[in-house]
């Protein structure tokens, strides 16, 4: 994995624990596909174990929820 790649990933934890946080302290419950994608990223060791609808579908839990 190069360093690009590892900066990509990091900033994708990231997000998704802000992700998290945000939604627990407001309450809010994931739908089961939320939760699936989110697992998905929590347990990847890089970017490249995630497939383009995982990666598709995080990004649109992140602008439902307006995490930037």
């Amino acid at each position: 994995m190069d360093k690009e790649e590892k900066k990509d990933f990091a900033r994708l934890k990231r997000r998704t624990s802000k992700l998290i946080n945000k939604c627990d302290e407001k309450g809010v419950e994931f739908t089961d596909i939320e939760v699936s994608a989110i697992s998905r990223v929590g347990h990847a060791e890089s970017i490249k174990d995630l497939s383009w609808l995982v990666i598709d579908q995080i990004e649109r839990i992140f602008d439902k929820y307006k995490i930037r």
